[in-house]
């Protein structure tokens, strides 16, 4: 199974406080964010590679991310520079030309992660995306409360019935980790919404697919412990605390 992290944007919040690093390499602990949210994915199943997407201005830091990648075996192959993108959905698709040939298979499922958002104990999203139809989305969520994040609303099969931007329509909150039945058709999708608004997210993908009836589920997972949101400085300062020196 293939998990790619969207971690290519330009963490504007972060530099306003004066940081100088990518918000991802923030340390957390003995190590950094990456690293929790590399770990905890990894804990999740047996079976997953691990694809990085990252802004070309972070090409510094190659040797960091080189040491992190070393620490789970992950190929320095499967990290991967790009150029500035409107949004989330565009970095997304451009696996077609950085990773091309390196999927294991693109009929197979692919999950996007979030750089900004620590998940435990996902081992059943991950069990749940294997029984995809391969033209079917899954979507992780959390017990959430800002408006700054995205909800989902569903039946009680977990369909997806409703999904907003920063509009509580739930408790359940995205969490970040967006699943498709395969790689070629999350491709196929996101570029016909994207040609449509070029900084379409995966909000609007979803909400396009639940248009022409495709059926995405909500797995949701209640405990507010299994995850942590470090989207804005005040977040990352908060969670400090979860992880010991």
């Amino acid at each position: 199974m293939n998990v790619v992290l969207t971690m290519a944007g330009k963490y504007q919040r972060f530099r306003l406080f004066g940081n100088r690093v990518p918000k991802y390499l923030m340390p957390l602990g003995k190590v950094t964010v990456l690293w929790h949210v590399i770990d905890e994915i990894k804990r999740s199943s047996s079976n997953i590679q691990v694809f990085l997407l990252a802004n070309k201005e972070d090409r510094d830091f190659f040797p960091v991310l080189t040491a992190i990648l070393n620490d789970f075996s992950i190929d320095q192959n499967n990290l991967a520079f790009i150029d500035d993108t409107h949004s989330q959905l565009e970095t997304a698709v451009t696996i077609n030309n950085n990773f091309q040939g390196r999927f294991l298979n693109n009929h197979d499922p692919i999950v996007f992660g979030n750089i900004d958002t620590i998940i435990k104990s996902r081992r059943s999203f991950f069990d749940r995306l294997s029984t995809l139809e391969k033209n079917e989305g899954l979507i992780d969520s959390f017990k959430g409360s800002s408006h700054e994040y995205s909800y989902v609303k569903s039946s009680q099969d977990d369909i997806l019935d409703l999904i907003a931007d920063g509009s509580r329509v739930s408790e359940k909150a995205c969490s970040g980790l967006y699943g498709f039945g395969s790689t070629d058709f999350f491709s196929s999708e996101a570029k016909e919404v994207l040609r449509e608004r070029k900084a379409a997210t995966f909000t609007n993908l979803y909400a396009s697919l639940l248009e022409k009836g495709c059926s995405s589920y909500v797995h949701h997972n209640p405990d507010a412990r299994d995850t942590i949101v470090l989207g804005t400085p005040e977040e990352y300062i908060t969670n400090l605390h979860r992880f010991s020196l």
